[in-house]
């Protein structure tokens, strides 16, 4: 494999979160971010499950777009889901992560809409052992459906390029 640059594969557009309740998910991550949705609308059929490795299919989704990625809340009416979780150290299990500012405000907005982080907050320190991202500021938490989320207000290496 070369380290030649791939022709799209530079940028992500979206992030999916299937949910249970779209009606609540909408409300949950408008609040969160403070963003409106900027569409929603239901796709299935035949054509759309063999995509997905299904035999048929019936979505509702909403479409949230944020400053350098959407956000696509997803809530499947055919198949009939199945309610699964994961914790960060599980095979497969993703998370989507918020970049901010100042963690300590983070904090507190999310508190204001009814959220709990999963613990304190932490600052990136030696004894964490990473040998740099020094200052860098983490806290995780879940949206109504379980779905694992992180804020980062990051330093060094765990800065983006294009802020």
């Amino acid at each position: 494999m070369t380290n030649a640059k791939v022709s799209g594969f530079s940028r992500a557009n979206h992030v999916g979160i299937t949910v249970s309740n779209l009606e609540k998910s909408i409300a949950f991550y408008e609040a969160l971010t403070g963003t409106k949705i900027s569409n929603k609308d239901e796709i299935g059929g035949p054509r759309m499950a063999k995509t997905q490795g299904l035999e048929d299919t019936l979505i509702k989704y909403a479409n949230l777009h944020l400053d350098n990625l959407n956000i696509d809340i997803l809530e499947y009416v055919l198949p009939v889901p199945e309610k699964t979780s994961y914790q960060n150290n599980q095979i497969s299990a993703m998370h989507l992560c918020f970049e901010v500012d100042d963690i300590a405000a983070a904090i507190q907005r999310l508190k204001e809409i009814g959220v709990e982080p999963e613990g304190e907050p932490i600052v990136f320190q030696q004894e964490d052992g990473l040998k740099s991202g020094f200052g860098t500021a983490v806290a995780y938490f879940q949206d109504p459906d379980g779905t694992n989320l992180e804020i980062i207000a990051p330093k060094g290496p765990f800065r983006r390029k294009n802020r």
